[in-house]
Protein backbone atom coordinates (compact mmCIF):
# COMPACT_ATOMS: atom_id res chain seq x y z
CA UNK A 1 0.00 0.00 0.00
CA UNK A 2 2.48 2.02 1.00
CA UNK A 3 4.61 1.80 -2.43
CA UNK A 4 1.32 2.66 -3.89
CA UNK A 5 0.75 5.26 -2.24
CA UNK A 6 4.38 6.95 -3.46
CA UNK A 7 3.52 5.90 -7.00
CA UNK A 8 0.24 7.55 -7.25
CA UNK A 9 2.45 10.94 -5.78
CA UNK A 10 4.98 10.38 -8.37
CA UNK A 11 2.67 10.27 -10.95
CA UNK A 12 1.11 13.33 -10.15
CA UNK A 13 3.74 15.10 -9.70
CA UNK A 14 5.43 14.19 -13.09
CA UNK A 15 2.12 15.33 -14.85
CA UNK A 16 3.39 18.94 -15.81
CA UNK A 17 6.07 17.29 -17.35
CA UNK A 18 3.82 15.61 -19.90
CA UNK A 19 1.71 18.90 -20.35
CA UNK A 20 4.28 21.99 -21.15
CA UNK A 21 3.10 25.06 -19.84
CA UNK A 22 1.29 27.74 -21.79
CA UNK A 23 4.07 29.80 -21.93
CA UNK A 24 5.98 27.40 -23.47
CA UNK A 25 3.70 26.59 -26.21
CA UNK A 26 3.23 30.48 -26.94
CA UNK A 27 7.18 31.02 -27.13
CA UNK A 28 6.96 27.71 -29.63
CA UNK A 29 4.11 29.18 -31.84
CA UNK A 30 5.84 32.59 -32.03
CA UNK A 31 9.25 30.78 -33.33
CA UNK A 32 7.57 29.14 -35.81
CA UNK A 33 5.21 32.20 -36.80
CA UNK A 34 8.78 33.76 -36.93
CA UNK A 35 11.06 31.16 -38.96
CA UNK A 36 7.92 30.69 -41.20
CA UNK A 37 8.40 34.73 -41.93
CA UNK A 38 12.49 33.84 -42.32
CA UNK A 39 11.89 31.24 -45.01
CA UNK A 40 9.77 32.75 -47.00
CA UNK A 41 11.76 35.75 -47.21
CA UNK A 42 14.48 33.38 -48.55
CA UNK A 43 11.94 31.43 -50.74
CA UNK A 44 11.64 35.08 -52.53
CA UNK A 45 15.23 35.94 -52.61
CA UNK A 46 15.79 32.40 -54.17
CA UNK A 47 13.62 33.26 -56.81
CA UNK A 48 14.62 36.43 -57.55
CA UNK A 49 18.78 34.91 -58.10
CA UNK A 50 17.97 32.00 -60.15
CA UNK A 51 18.80 34.27 -62.89
CA UNK A 52 22.58 33.77 -65.00
CA UNK A 53 23.48 37.53 -63.69
CA UNK A 54 22.71 40.58 -61.78
CA UNK A 55 22.91 44.02 -61.40
CA UNK A 56 25.83 45.00 -58.84
CA UNK A 57 23.82 47.06 -56.73
CA UNK A 58 20.79 44.90 -56.90
CA UNK A 59 23.43 41.73 -55.68
CA UNK A 60 24.33 43.74 -52.48
CA UNK A 61 21.00 45.06 -51.55
CA UNK A 62 20.15 41.16 -51.49
CA UNK A 63 23.15 40.38 -49.47
CA UNK A 64 22.27 42.70 -47.23
CA UNK A 65 18.63 41.07 -47.33
CA UNK A 66 20.33 38.14 -46.11
CA UNK A 67 22.48 39.14 -43.52
CA UNK A 68 19.24 41.31 -42.20
CA UNK A 69 17.63 37.67 -41.40
CA UNK A 70 20.23 36.31 -39.72
CA UNK A 71 20.35 39.02 -37.72
CA UNK A 72 16.44 38.15 -36.63
CA UNK A 73 17.95 34.32 -35.22
CA UNK A 74 17.12 35.92 -31.54
CA UNK A 75 13.45 35.58 -32.46
CA UNK A 76 13.40 32.08 -32.57
CA UNK A 77 13.95 28.97 -30.57
CA UNK A 78 17.42 27.24 -30.51
CA UNK A 79 15.97 24.39 -32.29
CA UNK A 80 14.72 26.36 -35.15
CA UNK A 81 18.39 27.98 -35.69
CA UNK A 82 19.90 25.49 -37.94
CA UNK A 83 16.74 25.12 -40.45
CA UNK A 84 16.16 28.73 -40.72
CA UNK A 85 20.70 29.25 -41.19
CA UNK A 86 20.95 26.72 -43.39
CA UNK A 87 18.18 28.47 -45.97
CA UNK A 88 19.79 31.28 -45.43
CA UNK A 89 23.30 30.20 -46.32
CA UNK A 90 22.37 28.10 -49.16
CA UNK A 91 20.52 31.28 -50.64
CA UNK A 92 23.74 33.42 -49.84
CA UNK A 93 25.68 30.73 -51.83
CA UNK A 94 23.32 30.93 -54.78
CA UNK A 95 23.23 35.04 -54.55
CA UNK A 96 27.18 34.66 -54.66
CA UNK A 97 27.38 32.36 -57.65
CA UNK A 98 25.20 34.94 -59.86
CA UNK A 99 27.52 36.91 -62.29
CA UNK A 100 27.63 40.15 -61.35
CA UNK A 101 27.64 43.05 -64.09
CA UNK A 102 27.80 47.09 -63.59
CA UNK A 103 24.56 48.55 -62.95
CA UNK A 104 22.82 50.12 -65.60
CA UNK A 105 23.56 53.89 -66.19
CA UNK A 106 21.16 56.20 -64.20
CA UNK A 107 17.76 57.59 -65.94
CA UNK A 108 17.35 61.04 -65.35
CA UNK A 109 13.67 60.76 -66.96
CA UNK A 110 12.90 58.49 -65.10
CA UNK A 111 11.06 61.20 -62.24
CA UNK A 112 9.43 62.65 -65.20
CA UNK A 113 8.03 59.48 -66.94
CA UNK A 114 3.98 58.99 -66.43
CA UNK A 115 4.68 55.48 -65.75
CA UNK A 116 6.61 55.91 -62.56
CA UNK A 117 3.43 58.01 -61.26
CA UNK A 118 0.99 56.01 -62.51
CA UNK A 119 2.32 52.44 -60.85
CA UNK A 120 2.30 50.56 -64.26
CA UNK A 121 6.10 50.38 -64.42
CA UNK A 122 6.72 46.89 -65.22
CA UNK A 123 10.21 47.01 -62.73
CA UNK A 124 8.66 44.37 -59.67
CA UNK A 125 11.76 42.75 -58.70
CA UNK A 126 12.15 43.39 -54.66
CA UNK A 127 14.60 41.79 -52.53
CA UNK A 128 13.02 41.60 -49.48
CA UNK A 129 9.25 42.09 -49.16
CA UNK A 130 7.78 43.56 -45.78
CA UNK A 131 4.84 42.59 -44.39
CA UNK A 132 1.88 44.40 -43.01
CA UNK A 133 -1.81 43.16 -41.37
CA UNK A 134 -5.11 44.81 -41.79
CA UNK A 135 -8.14 44.63 -40.09
CA UNK A 136 -11.34 47.05 -40.87
CA UNK A 137 -13.84 45.23 -39.27
CA UNK A 138 -16.02 44.97 -42.05
CA UNK A 139 -13.63 41.89 -43.52
CA UNK A 140 -11.62 39.22 -41.89
CA UNK A 141 -7.85 40.87 -41.68
CA UNK A 142 -5.96 40.66 -44.88
CA UNK A 143 -2.27 41.01 -45.67
CA UNK A 144 -0.41 43.72 -47.91
CA UNK A 145 3.41 42.50 -48.72
CA UNK A 146 5.22 45.81 -49.70
CA UNK A 147 8.74 46.12 -50.80
CA UNK A 148 10.94 48.74 -53.25
CA UNK A 149 12.02 48.10 -56.82
CA UNK A 150 15.64 48.93 -58.55
CA UNK A 151 13.85 52.62 -59.40
CA UNK A 152 12.66 53.35 -55.64
CA UNK A 153 9.19 52.86 -56.40
CA UNK A 154 6.92 51.24 -53.73
CA UNK A 155 6.02 47.69 -55.23
CA UNK A 156 2.91 45.70 -53.55
CA UNK A 157 2.17 42.43 -53.59
CA UNK A 158 -1.61 40.99 -52.22
CA UNK A 159 -4.35 38.70 -52.78
CA UNK A 160 -6.43 39.88 -55.92
CA UNK A 161 -9.13 39.83 -54.02
CA UNK A 162 -9.83 40.33 -50.27
CA UNK A 163 -12.81 37.58 -49.93
CA UNK A 164 -12.89 34.63 -51.17
CA UNK A 165 -12.33 33.19 -53.88
CA UNK A 166 -9.09 35.59 -53.89
CA UNK A 167 -7.31 34.82 -57.10
CA UNK A 168 -4.12 34.54 -55.48
CA UNK A 169 -1.30 36.56 -55.09
CA UNK A 170 -0.60 39.74 -57.91
CA UNK A 171 2.60 42.71 -57.56
CA UNK A 172 1.70 46.15 -58.68
CA UNK A 173 3.91 48.96 -58.78
CA UNK A 174 1.91 51.60 -56.38
CA UNK A 175 1.61 54.98 -57.76
CA UNK A 176 2.08 57.85 -56.06
CA UNK A 177 -0.56 60.07 -54.44
CA UNK A 178 0.28 62.56 -56.91
CA UNK A 179 -1.63 61.03 -59.40
CA UNK A 180 -4.75 61.54 -57.87
CA UNK A 181 -4.57 65.39 -57.89
CA UNK A 182 -7.42 66.92 -60.48
CA UNK A 183 -9.11 63.49 -61.10
CA UNK A 184 -12.86 62.59 -59.88
CA UNK A 185 -13.86 59.81 -57.88
CA UNK A 186 -14.66 57.43 -60.62
CA UNK A 187 -11.12 58.11 -62.18
CA UNK A 188 -9.90 56.96 -58.83
CA UNK A 189 -11.87 54.09 -58.84
CA UNK A 190 -10.57 53.51 -62.34
CA UNK A 191 -6.75 53.26 -61.56
CA UNK A 192 -8.11 51.41 -58.19
CA UNK A 193 -9.32 48.55 -60.10
CA UNK A 194 -5.18 47.87 -62.01
CA UNK A 195 -4.41 47.07 -58.00
CA UNK A 196 -5.36 44.34 -55.81
CA UNK A 197 -8.35 45.07 -54.17
CA UNK A 198 -7.19 45.50 -50.85
CA UNK A 199 -6.26 48.90 -51.89
CA UNK A 200 -9.47 50.38 -52.82
CA UNK A 201 -10.79 48.67 -49.62
CA UNK A 202 -8.51 50.76 -47.42
CA UNK A 203 -8.24 54.38 -49.39
CA UNK A 204 -11.57 54.70 -51.07
CA UNK A 205 -13.80 57.28 -49.47
CA UNK A 206 -17.28 58.95 -50.17
CA UNK A 207 -15.82 61.84 -51.51
CA UNK A 208 -13.17 62.30 -54.25
CA UNK A 209 -11.11 64.99 -51.26
CA UNK A 210 -11.65 62.20 -49.10
CA UNK A 211 -10.04 59.10 -50.87
CA UNK A 212 -6.94 61.46 -51.79
CA UNK A 213 -6.36 62.07 -47.84
CA UNK A 214 -6.94 58.30 -47.36
CA UNK A 215 -4.70 56.99 -50.06
CA UNK A 216 -2.46 59.45 -48.50
CA UNK A 217 -2.25 58.27 -45.16
CA UNK A 218 -2.28 54.64 -47.10
CA UNK A 219 0.93 55.59 -49.08
CA UNK A 220 2.94 56.94 -46.37
CA UNK A 221 2.02 53.97 -44.34
CA UNK A 222 3.28 50.96 -46.67
CA UNK A 223 6.23 53.48 -47.85
CA UNK A 224 7.71 53.78 -44.16
CA UNK A 225 7.22 49.67 -43.88
CA UNK A 226 10.05 49.61 -46.26
CA UNK A 227 13.59 51.21 -45.08
CA UNK A 228 15.00 51.94 -48.29
CA UNK A 229 11.60 53.89 -49.25
CA UNK A 230 11.66 56.33 -46.01
CA UNK A 231 13.98 59.02 -47.64
CA UNK A 232 11.79 59.02 -50.61
CA UNK A 233 8.71 59.61 -48.37
CA UNK A 234 10.43 62.50 -46.19
CA UNK A 235 10.98 63.88 -49.67
CA UNK A 236 7.18 64.07 -50.85
CA UNK A 237 5.99 65.34 -47.70
CA UNK A 238 8.61 68.23 -48.16
CA UNK A 239 6.86 68.77 -51.89
CA UNK A 240 3.17 68.50 -50.34
CA UNK A 241 2.77 65.38 -52.13
CA UNK A 242 1.45 63.78 -49.10
CA UNK A 243 -0.96 65.58 -47.32
CA UNK A 244 -2.63 64.34 -44.09
CA UNK A 245 -6.25 65.97 -44.54
CA UNK A 246 -8.79 64.53 -42.57
CA UNK A 247 -11.53 62.90 -44.64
Amino acid sequence: MRNDAALLTLENVSSPIQNPSTAAEDARLASLISLDGILKQVKDITRQSSVSSMGRSKKKAIIASLDELGERMPSLLDIDHPCAQRQIANARRLVESVREEDDPAPEIHHAQRPSAELGSGTDTDVAQWNVLQFNTGSTTPFIIKCGANSNSELVIKADAKVQEPKGGEIVRVVPRPSVLENTSLDEMKQIFSELPEALSLLALARTADGTRARYSRLYRTLAMKVPSLRDLVGELEKGGVLKDVKS
